[in-house]
């Protein structure tokens, strides 16, 4: 809300212990949309990003375990 986007968003709560295979697909078919994809990362790693993405710790939560999908710069 505070960025002005009002619309869908996803949150992914991974757990690297017990990943989910069917994540990946999942974001992929999220980000043709263009909507935002944000992570919880409930183990000690989080998900491969895809080509050209990485996830973006969301320091300004406490928890440290948020992480937002963005597009590396220049692509």
């Amino acid at each position: 809300m505070a960025a002005g986007y009002e619309g869908k968003s996803h949150l992914v709560w991974y757990n690297s212990d017990n990943p989910d295979t069917t994540l990946e697909q999942t974001v992929k078919k999220v980000m043709k949309r263009d909507e935002p994809i944000f992570l919880y990362r409930c183990g000690s790693r989080v998900q491969s990003p895809p080509t050209r993405y990485y996830w973006r710790m969301m320091d300004e939560y406490p928890s440290m375990r948020i992480y937002k999908l963005e597009l590396k710069d220049g692509e």
